[in-house]
């Protein structure tokens, strides 16, 4: 029997590149989760346009290749990490991480049960008030959420957490910055300021515009998701606070605030080599696509569904072929659960508010366009780069229409904003915060569809450049949330 090539066979990586249209030499291909991937090399022909007396067409000519295509997936924690860092063109301002990654005794080589040390390889350094999620140890006692006591780049110290002796750290062993405490009492809320008297917000790696997660007042409201407009050594001040707010002295108790890593937008444009591998085919198929770069990423949010996203890549060109790129090794895709929009959703921030009854969200979507273009030249069949074009933030959000808030923000051209929180629904579990402090709304009538319907409100947004913060869109990512 002959067996075809079935899509379920097909199997998706990329890596990047250095150089444009350059397969790394060696490269670690990292497996993509995905739900589709019309990704081709695309030849560009031009039929010859010589008379012939026999009326037939003399040749097809190939003068091009303009490789790309789309792809799409469904959103899980850290499937989309790369993509978003290249859709919006910035790097993830990531908190201090020491990681084994797949060898063990590599990078964190000792714990020492005694003197609450953990001895690791030199890195960005651990601040002694930092929240430090350990995982994937041998010894299930130095797996959790610890304080840092005593800082540092190749040893770090955490007073009062039981650990155990572990003199060679599992493969999978990792420690990463998850967020900061206060001592005892230090840490109270005053009007729209967090403030300390001895921890030090300045040396905790927190930027404006990075959201975290408070834990631990008494007051419940105020253990939610807050946006940092400003830093000072002793005082955070915030412009977003959850509804009922409230002053809390956090007298005699221990208070944690949850945060992560931050991207913001920038013009640093990446390319991809892209391979596709034909598991059916004997000998297996390998095709290539080269110069790889993301022009466009999309979110949907749907109503009681999968959080999706689509990409659109413009590259150079390609080939394929029976044998794998030299020294080509894999890096296994991310096994974080699928999101949905129904338990998933922690949030959809309109005005700085959530968005709650009587007008609820139906559906939103987050367009990021960079309105590239290949880059083609005389003497070369592949395109030589891509141009970058002016960065966009487009979207919709359809409410039901309970009420005129959203259209006189229309009507009126008022300057608002746009987030929404994705993950977290369980304890501890990882989730994003996409921020778009300054939106207008470009469009919006209620539509009367019928009978027995419900009329809906949908709004076309524009995100702009914020006057305050500078740029258009922030991402904070929460590896763990308490």
């Amino acid at each position: 029997m002959v067996d075809l090539q079935s899509t379920n066979r097909v199997k998706l990586s990329k890596v990047r590149e250095s150089t444009f249209g350059v397969t790394p030499a060696s490269p670690a291909f990292k497996t993509r989760r995905a739900t589709s991937h019309g990704l081709g090399i695309n030849p560009q022909t031009v039929t010859s346009n010589e008379i012939r007396a026999d009326r037939q067409v003399p040749d097809l000519i190939l003068v091009a290749f303009q490789s790309g295509g789309t792809s799409g997936g469904e959103a899980s924690f850290h499937v989309m990490d790369d993509d978003l860092e290249e859709a919006v063109q910035g790097t993830w301002s990531a908190t201090p991480s020491r990681d084994n990654a797949g060898t063990a005794d590599s990078v964190i080589t000792q714990v020492t049960a005694a003197s609450h040390t953990f001895t690791h390889l030199t890195g960005v350094a651990f601040v002694a008030g930092q929240l430090v999620l350990c995982s994937g140890f041998g010894q299930a006692a130095n797996n959790g959420v610890f304080k840092c006591t005593t800082g540092g780049t190749t040893t770090s110290i955490y007073a009062g957490a039981t650990l155990a002796d572990e003199a060679a750290p599992a493969a999978n062993a990792r420690m990463k910055v998850v967020g900061f405490q206060g001592a005892s009492g230090d840490l109270a809320i005053s009007g729209s300021t967090l403030t300390s008297s001895t921890l030090d917000f300045t040396t905790l790696g927190l930027v404006p515009g990075m959201w975290i997660k408070l834990a631990g007042f008494a007051t419940t409201a105020d253990n939610e998701f807050v946006r940092i407009a400003s830093i000072a050594a002793h005082t955070l001040t915030f412009d977003r606070t959850p509804a009922n707010w409230m002053n809390d002295a956090g007298t005699s108790v221990v208070i944690s605030a949850y945060g992560g890593d931050f991207l913001v937008n920038g013009s640093t444009k990446r390319s991809n080599t892209f391979e596709r591998q034909y598991l059916d085919q004997s000998p297996v198929g390998y095709e290539l696509l080269t110069g790889q770069t993301l022009d466009k990423l999309s979110l949907t949010i749907p109503i009681a569904n999968i959080v999706t996203f689509s990409e659109d890549w413009l590259g150079a060109g390609g080939t394929i072929a029976n044998s794998r790129v030299a020294g080509a090794t894999d890096i296994a895709a991310p096994t974080n659960d699928v999101l949905n929009s129904s338990t998933d959703i922690g949030r959809i921030g309109f005005s700085g508010a959530n968005v709650i009854g009587p007008n609820f969200v139906q559906q939103a979507t987050l367009d990021i366009a960079n309105n590239l273009r290949r880059q083609q030249a005389v003497g070369h069949v592949e395109a030589v780069g891509i141009g970058n074009g002016e960065f966009t933030v487009t979207g919709t959000l359809t409410t039901y229409f309970g009420d005129k808030t959203g259209l006189d923000k229309l009507i009126a051209n008022t300057l608002t904003s746009f987030d929404c929180r994705i993950g977290g629904a369980d304890v501890n579990s990882p989730c994003y915060v996409l921020d778009l402090p300054s939106i207008k709304l470009s469009s919006g009538s209620p539509g009367v569809s019928g009978k027995n319907a419900d009329v809906m409100l949908p709004f076309g947004y524009q995100a702009i450049a914020d006057a305050t913060l500078g740029y258009t869109i922030g991402i904070t990512r929460f590896e763990y949330v308490a």
